[in-house]
């Protein structure tokens, strides 16, 4: 038989607990006593004050194949086996996880098995999912609630039921009842009295307030050993009688709050209002009475208690009804998608500050799954393109390695070591980044600032994996943490600079279009300052206010919140343009960029160039594509940079189908004359037909389709397309390659890829 006892810290769990062992032990019983305490002081009094040595701490030493279970079993008064869990220093790691990891170890050696009966002796309350396990029905068969009249105790063992309700719902019946353990407060039987029947459960027990109990600690043994002291005895002989003749189990039925308020602390007068509750096995206030009588001798007299269950009460916890539930419910369906955590996101961002060494401080395959999401483009870039995008490919991206003994114990010891060593090398920042382990555990990785350096300050971010939020919130805590530690808000605009922000990281282009930029930049004599954050230096985003300009690489809802962020925080000033894509919208930009830093000459100059390029470039694929018509399906996005050169080129749009996943006003094109048919609401039944219909010679996609015969070339645009005057003069260029060559697409190209990397 496996019993647990539980009770609020300090309620007297840990004496109650060895006398019962003790008691049991007289009785025959070959027990074990396992504290669940972080204080390992559960079988102090049964070892007469040795210490034994817990398993936590022993399982810090050893590796799993030195494991020897006898190295942490004390044998105690009468034979009792003891064992303690251990646990952490107090305010580190997680004493809960600590529990678990013991438990653990007791199931591998088969250390329970070697008993009759097992008895665990629980800290405090039901807090977390760690202290919980005992409640677990693979572990008590029983449970016993230690509560005094106080009121906090008395709810320490409402919270408890509500944690035994959790686990066993109405099914199953495991608590065996009240050890009531007398304290002398004002009330007390009438307090313990109505929380029993309210409860619907027994007073096994009434332990009395004696000076024998504080003898026995100090001689450092169990009352049960103690010379006389036949009275208090006589209580934990009588609850090892009633475990051995098999007293009964109770359903867990919790109160609400407000009732236990009123049921403790008030006079009683609504006793029956929540009488739902108190017929549990039928436990009447006149039997429960009866465990508070005395006899002459003064030894309390138990009551047994029989009689039937009633139904749950509307407001019990387990039940379905009530508004509680209906207020998640309705939270969960608000709630949006996550696209990754927010530890991943910053994590992604920050490898951005390329002379910063990232530190991930979580489990070893939290930073796996990272780096593969940081390198992934790159190394496709790299190989594919031969683009190379130098914090994709080699970020300085760490981890802690967290692993069971920091989950229990706390991995400040690990993370302020791995920081010390990474200042040591002096790089431009040290960034550390948390998990959703050291999230949770309580790791305070702010400390790490202290071994900040004038060189390398270290900068944390607590994303605590997806506790913070999702991908894209990791990008923006991370994206404002370094602003608000880096950036010098002394320094004052002057140079002829910009700085470009919110490039996105997962965009195959962002490489490419950068050089544009950057190239159409250099030919007006205005440099680029920072890029935040896309392959930046810290001391780039510390002069970031040294550019007058700011410019946005998209107009996403992202970059125009950091916009507005940037604009109020720091006064920056913005182009309203993001980077241009098409002819047209160069056209706008550059002039608007001249304008600001006097040099419109030097626009126009480019202008005329590129136009004359353009010009050219389009008279040559006239020649392939005059004629040639094109059917497109697409979501909701500006197409004209590519529909107005598709038509200059000569080709025509039979019809486009509009995906408008977003619900926004429709903005594929401002020259629907240009465009044949639009179907504004695109329904998938409806392609085959229209191919089929209008038998076009391009099928053009956001995404690729399966291809339906030989009849028409099938090809794919990009989410991002690329930024310049000559956007769309790529993608015209690869039709023109198409239709002559006979090729299907370029994403046809995959099979060859495959087979120069993987054969």
């Amino acid at each position: 038989m496996e019993i647990a006892v539980y009770g609020k810290g300090g309620i007297g769990k840990s004496t109650v607990s060895a006398n019962l062992s003790a008691a049991l032990a007289q009785a025959g019983h070959h027990i074990l006593q396992i504290g669940c305490d972080p204080k390992h002081d559960s079988t102090r009094l049964l070892t007469h004050g040795a210490e034994v040595e817990t398993v936590l701490h022993y399982l810090r030493s050893v590796s799993r194949e030195e494991e020897d279970p006898s190295k942490v079993l004390a044998e105690g008064y009468l034979g009792v086996g003891c064992v303690e869990a251990g646990g952490p220093k107090p305010g580190v790691g997680c004493a809960g996880r600590g529990i678990i990891t013991a438990f653990e170890f007791l199931d591998r050696h088969g250390i329970k098995e070697q008993y009759d009966t097992v008895l665990y002796d629980v800290l405090g309350d039901v807090v977390c999912g760690g202290f919980a396990v005992p409640v677990r029905r693979e572990y008590s068969d029983a449970i016993f609630l230690v509560t005094s009249g106080e009121f906090m105790a008395l709810y320490a063992a409402n919270n408890i039921l509500r944690g035994i309700r959790n686990f066993d719902g109405t099914e199953k019946h495991r608590v065996a009842g009240i050890i009531y353990n007398e304290r002398k407060v004002a009330d007390e039987d009438g307090r313990v009295r109505r929380f029993a029947e309210a409860v619907g459960l027994p007073v096994c027990v009434k332990v009395p307030r004696s000076n024998a109990f504080a003898e026995a600690e100090e001689r450092k043994m169990p009352l049960m050993e103690l010379p006389g002291c036949e009275a208090e005895k006589a209580v934990f002989l009588e609850l090892a009688g009633q475990i051995d003749r098999g007293a009964a189990l109770y359903e867990a039925k919790p109160l609400t709050d407000d009732a236990l308020e009123e049921i403790v602390l008030g006079n009683g007068s609504r006793l029956e209002e929540f009488g739902a509750f108190s017929e549990n096995a039928g436990v009447r206030a006149g039997e429960i009475a009866g465990a508070f009588s005395e006899t002459d001798s003064g030894r309390p007299e138990i009551t047994a208690c029989e009689g039937e269950r009633e139904e749950d009460h509307p407001g019990t916890p387990g039940s379905r009804r009530g508004s509680i539930y209906e207020n998640i419910k309705e939270q969960e369906t608000q709630r949006l998608p996550l696209y990754g955590c927010a530890f991943n996101g910053a994590c992604v961002q920050a490898v951005h500050l390329k002379d910063a060494v990232v530190i991930a401080h979580g489990p070893r395959a939290c930073a796996f799954y990272t780096l593969q999401t940081i390198s992934s483009s790159g190394r496709k870039n790299l190989f594919n393109r031969g683009i190379l995008m130098p914090s994709s490919v080699d970020p300085h991206f760490e981890s802690t390695d967290i692993g069971q003994a920091e989950a229990v114990f706390g991995g400040m010891d690990l993370l302020m070591e791995r920081v010390k060593k990474a200042v040591e090398r002096k790089p431009g920042a040290v960034i550390v980044i948390s998990s959703c382990v050291s999230g949770i555990i309580g790791d305070d990785i702010r400390q790490a600032e202290r071994l900040s350096t004038p060189e390398t300050p270290v900068i944390t971010i607590a994303a605590d994996g997806d506790i913070s939020g999702d991908y894209m919130h990791g990008i923006e805590m991370c994206m404002d943490t370094l602003a608000e530690r880096i950036i010098d808000p002394s320094v004052q605009p002057g140079e002829r600079c910009v700085n470009i922000i919110n490039e996105a990281g997962v965009s195959n282009n962002i490489a490419y279009n950068f050089e544009v930029i950057r190239g159409l930049l250099d030919r007006m004599d205005v440099h680029v300052n920072c890029r935040y954050l896309g392959d930046a230096k810290t001391e780039e985003l510390r002069g970031f206010l040294r550019a007058p300009l700011n410019l946005l690489a998209y107009t996403d809802d992202a970059s125009l919140k950091r916009k507005a962020w940037l604009e109020e925080r720091y006064g920056c000033r913005f182009l309203e343009e993001a980077f241009p894509v098409g002819f047209e919208a160069s056209e706008v930009w550059l002039r608007k960029i001249g304008a600001f830093f006097d040099r419109s000459g030097m626009a126009e100059e480019i202008i005329s160039a590129e136009k004359t390029v353009y010009e050219q470039e389009l008279a040559e694929l006239r020649r392939v594509l005059e004629g040639k018509t094109i059917l497109l399906t697409t979501i909701n996005a500006d197409l004209d940079w590519l529909i107005t050169a598709a038509a200059s080129s000569g080709m025509r749009f039979l019809w486009i189908g509009v995906l408008n996943y977003l619900h926004t006003p429709l903005c594929v094109t401002k020259h629907p004359e240009l465009c044949g048919e639009i179907s504004p609401e695109l329904d998938w039944t409806m392609i085959r037909d229209k191919i089929e219909e209008k038998k076009p010679d391009l099928v053009l996609s956001n995404y690729t389709q399966v291809m339906q015969d030989g009849s028409y070339i099938q090809d794919s645009l990009p989410m991002m397309p690329a930024a310049g005057f000559h956007s769309a003069l790529h993608i015209l260029r690869r039709w023109a390659d198409l239709f002559g060559s006979g090729k299907e697409g370029e994403w046809k190209n995959d099979s060859e890829l495959f087979e120069q990397y993987f054969s």
